[in-house]
């Protein structure tokens, strides 16, 4: 299977390294990402590891996510290819994702 991240998840990515980066060094950073990296790699093993999170009904889609530690990753399968659309930290509200996604897919780059 082939993880493709989306822009989101890139900006997402990007974002909260930023953030643990300054707040906790590079070090700390480091190990988030790769904590995030190996949860993502897994899902090519394992493409249903992640929870149900929201169904499209629309567009019949099932997002998924996946929790790496303080992290979650939203993605969806689509045939051989896993679709990485956001990755979120645990502390934000988690409604609000959801309302997002049901909402306006347009915000994950899709």
């Amino acid at each position: 299977m082939l993880i493709n991240w989306s822009e989101q998840s890139r900006n997402d990515l990007r974002s909260i390294l930023s953030y643990v980066g300054l707040n906790f060094g590079r070090l700390k950073a480091e190990m988030v990402l790769s904590d995030i990296r190996e949860r993502a790699e897994q899902l090519k093993d394992f493409p249903s590891l992640g929870r149900i999170f929201v169904k499209d009904t629309e567009q019949d889609i099932t997002y998924r996510a996946l929790s790496s530690k303080l992290n979650k990753i939203v993605y969806y399968v689509d045939g051989e290819t896993i679709n990485i659309v956001s990755v979120w930290q645990n502390r934000q509200d988690i409604g609000r994702l959801k309302k997002l996604i049901k909402g306006n897919t347009d915000v994950f780059g899709e």
